[in-house]
């Protein structure tokens, strides 16, 4: 559901200017309900599915020739499964006029709830934050997966449920990572932007990263109430960022983890390459921040609760390279082994581990075995499973990415260097051991 949510004292959009009237019937099917949000490159409305009967979110752009066509949004979208992503269900055409048929999502926008919030003198404290940031990183990591970047990532952009569910909206600007600074037109909202990106230089493979400064623009107002670039325009925007770096965490919010706002501090580096350089990394060190791990002002890991992970592979031999080669990167991770699915089953059960290594070609029970079950019997929910293989097949990889996998390494030269900087993107570079 894209577009920003009508506020009350906005003045109602006549029928004369919406893209589709109330009462209209799409293809024969969606029949328009009400008008649900607006923005600059289009209209959303709650549409009645007569088909299936159920309630839709329809949205649809006035044609433009500058804006992307809304069939790049739709084939991104449909890409995806995740909690903090929309489902796509089809796309239409009505009247010449493209439109994508949605979940529709019930909630308000994180601009509502943090108005709200504020305007009552209450503020967000950290484990508040931690909670709808991390799912947010969650999602934008399975977008930087399938090589797309969102470039919009605001406060009006996620939604959150009822069910405390945080979706992640709008991808009218999604782009394909390596165009992400080939295009003419800077596009974003300047206050949420990096700086590569209010100049229009990001390089490429880096797109991804603008989307974690704009997620760090988000953690950092909803801590301290306040963007940490003043400016509603480009120009105010990069007059801004000229100025220096905004206060520390730690200085407005005494009470923010030290994990927390370092985190934070990382994801809005000017330099893209100073910044956490994954959403899954960022994810993860909020995970460390939810579970009490990280509440140190040291940027190492805790020593007294070490990364945790698990070695499934039914090859002793490498069972025993990979530890040896974790034991190399991870300076003190506890490190378990299981030599097949069930057994790996068994030891998640003991305890979750942070970091699977799953060997996909096992036999009786096989990798993608393993996470199936995983998965439906709601375990390891916050540990990174990197799939390990010899080859991996095409189905399997499509397979394991329904199921939220998205690392793999295949079996083979130069492992430890690969491993190494897997390990990097799913953690962050400060749990690794200096060579």
């Amino acid at each position: 559901m894209g577009g920003r949510a009508i506020a009350a004292s906005e003045p109602p959009i006549g029928e004369e200017n919406r893209i589709f009237a109330t009462g209209e019937l799409l293809d024969g099917v969606y029949e328009i309900m009400q008008l649900l949000g607006r923005g600059g490159m289009g209209q959303v409305f709650e549409a009645h599915d007569h088909l299936l009967h159920r309630r839709v979110a329809i949205k649809a752009a006035w044609p433009n020739p500058l804006s992307p066509p809304l069939r790049n949004e739709a084939r991104a979208l449909a890409a995806f499964q995740h909690p903090s992503l929309v489902s796509v269900h089809t796309l239409g055409e009505h009247r010449g006029i493209d439109y994508l048929v949605m979940e529709r999502v019930y909630g308000v926008s994180l601009t509502q709830h943090a108005g709200t919030r504020w305007a009552g003198g209450q503020r967000f404290n950290p484990a508040e934050v931690v909670q709808i940031v991390l799912p947010a990183a969650e999602g934008l990591s399975v977008v930087h997966r399938a090589g797309l970047v969102h470039r919009d990532i605001k406060p009006d952009n996620v939604m959150l449920t009822p069910v405390h569910r945080v979706v992640l909206m709008d991808f009218g600007l999604v782009l394909p990572e390596f165009d992400v600074n080939g295009q003419q037109r800077v596009a974003g909202s300047p206050p949420y932007m990096a700086p590569e990106a209010l100049l229009n230089t990001a390089e490429p493979g880096s797109g991804h990263l603008v989307d974690i400064f704009g997620l760090g623009v988000v953690a950092y107002e909803l801590l301290t109430g306040a963007r940490p670039y003043a400016g509603s325009t480009i120009r105010e925007v990069i007059a801004s960022h000229e100025r220096g770096e905004p206060p520390p965490l730690d200085e407005i919010r005494p009470d923010c983890p030290a994990a927390l706002a370092q985190v934070v501090h990382e994801m809005l580096s000017p330099d893209p390459q100073q910044r956490v350089q994954s959403a899954e990394a960022a994810a993860w060190q909020m995970r460390g921040v939810q579970d009490d791990r990280s509440r140190s002002e040291s940027p190492a890991v805790s020593s007294a609760k070490p990364l945790s992970v698990l070695i499934v592979d039914d090859d002793v031999d490498l069972a025993k390279i990979l530890t040896f080669y974790v034991r190399q990167i991870i300076g003190g991770a506890d490190i378990r082994v299981a030599h097949d699915g069930e057994e790996a089953l068994k030891a998640v059960q003991d305890v979750e581990p942070d970091v699977m290594l799953l060997d996909l070609h096992m036999p009786r029970m096989n990798g993608v075995e393993v996470c199936m079950q995983l998965k439906g019997e709601g375990l390891a929910q916050s540990c990174s499973i990197i799939s390990v293989s010899a080859g991996a097949q095409e189905h399997d990889v499509q397979l394991l990415h329904q199921l939220g996998i998205h690392h793999f390494l295949e079996k083979g030269s130069n492992l430890r260097e690969r491993l190494r900087t897997v390990f990097g993107e799913v953690c962050g570079d400060r749990v690794l051991a200096r060579d």
